[in-house]
């Protein structure tokens, strides 16, 4: 048995070497993706970062058998339609397999972008105080990661949580020279419009209990912890973004079927109150700040997922369950430290919301110091100013 161990340890050592990468299986998905067997054929990145080190190593892992794992990543991004964050997560653990993050940061992060680019995406090396950043070119809305534009395009970083610090306002960032693309390269988006499938072993139960109108309401669900990791460095993006991410097909099976069954008899206000009070208290209320630190947006899954969220994660959930169920146009309703949802339900008496001709009754699954009921808001926003910062429209 000791020898078996040190033969598979001294195995291990030449892969990290760059001598030869054993195949492997990343299988985050229920589809797995097969790494081929290569040789990398090229060192290690070992240098002192700077524009010029990192230009010329590039131009050698453009010349590596890496292009191996090239051809077989945009084979299984294509063959699963894989969402640019999706697929981004599958080329995140293939470079740290090919090259271990904690063994030669620099280098996982040159492999990291070999791979990006040559399946097509425009994305970019950039040096500030010795420190490798890696960019890429996106066209949407994204607040809480830093940028640089070039050539009239945007470019948003995508390690920046690797770093404690980083002296954006005192050193100069440096573009590091791209080699000429073969073809014309592709921005990322953040937007995801469908989920892979998962394993079953990534879910767990999940029991959601809240009272509606004096009766108790249980829940079993299943629940994704995968997406726990997948979203751990997903930045605050617009709302529709967010909003429109979809679940896993599991916890949806295990949920959406119950509440659709819940609400069938009920009036189509009645339902939205009851759909309203499951998002309010099948959950405990914490900030962002509080728990993180920082501003973050749950996909309406996360919600589910998490203990504890905030309103804007509660308002993402409802709108989830709202077009689900019933498919009307809603509004997001943003105050200065607050955000509710607006639906258009007619013959509803309530607050209501006016936007592009059409009357919006205010909803509001966060709790609050008084128990609202659907068309009622908080004394303090009634004469507070807001923005309508997304509008649905079925």
């Amino acid at each position: 048995m000791k020898w078996r161990i040190l033969i598979l340890s001294l195995c291990y050592a030449f892969a990290l070497q760059g001598l030869k990468a054993y195949a492997q299986n990343i299988d985050i998905y229920q589809d797995v993706f097969n790494i081929p067997e290569i040789t990398a054929g090229v060192p290690k990145f070992d240098k002192e970062v700077s524009v010029s080190a990192v230009a010329s190593y590039i131009e050698q892992l453009q010349q590596s058998e890496y292009n191996k794992v090239i051809a077989a990543l945009a084979q299984y991004k294509s063959a699963h339609q894989l969402s640019d964050w999706m697929y981004y997560q599958v080329v995140r653990r293939t470079a740290n397999y090919l090259s271990p993050k904690s063994k030669n940061y620099n280098d996982y992060t040159l492999v990291k972008w070999l791979l990006m680019r040559q399946t097509g995406y425009d994305v970019r090396l950039a040096v500030i105080d010795n420190k490798l950043l890696f960019y890429t070119r996106s066209e949407d809305e994204v607040f809480d990661i830093p940028y640089f534009d070039l050539d009239h395009k945007r470019y948003v970083c995508l390690n920046r949580h690797d770093y404690a610090a980083i002296p954006f306002g005192t050193e100069e960032l440096l573009s590091v020279p791209m080699p000429r693309p073969a073809t014309e390269l592709a921005s990322f988006s953040y937007k995801i419009a469908q989920l892979p499938e998962f394993t079953e072993d990534n879910f767990s139960n999940r029991f959601l209990d809240f009272t509606f109108r004096g009766k108790a309401y249980h829940f079993n669900i299943r629940v994704n912890n995968a997406l726990d990791t997948l979203f751990a460095n997903y930045p605050v993006v617009d709302y529709e973004a967010y909003f429109n991410i979809p679940m896993s097909t599991t916890t949806y099976n295990t949920l959406m079927p119950e509440l659709k069954q819940a609400v069938a008899d009920m009036s189509r206000q009645d339902g939205v109150a009851y759909l309203m009070e499951f998002t309010r208290n099948a959950f405990a209320y914490e900030s962002d700040m509080d728990a993180v630190g920082k501003e973050q947006r749950n996909a309406p899954e996360l919600t589910l997922l998490r203990d504890k969220s905030d309103c804007d994660d509660r308002v993402a959930l409802l709108y989830f369950f709202i077009k689900e169920i019933y498919d009307l146009p809603m509004v997001v309703i943003q105050y200065p430290t607050h955000v509710l949802l607006g639906v258009a339900l007619e013959g509803t008496k309530g607050f209501e919301i006016p936007y592009k001709g059409r009357q919006y009754t205010v909803v509001d699954p966060t709790p609050q110091s008084v128990a609202l009921k659907v068309g009622e808001i908080g004394k303090k926003y009634k004469k507070q100013s807001y923005e309508i910062a997304y509008a649905y429209k079925p």
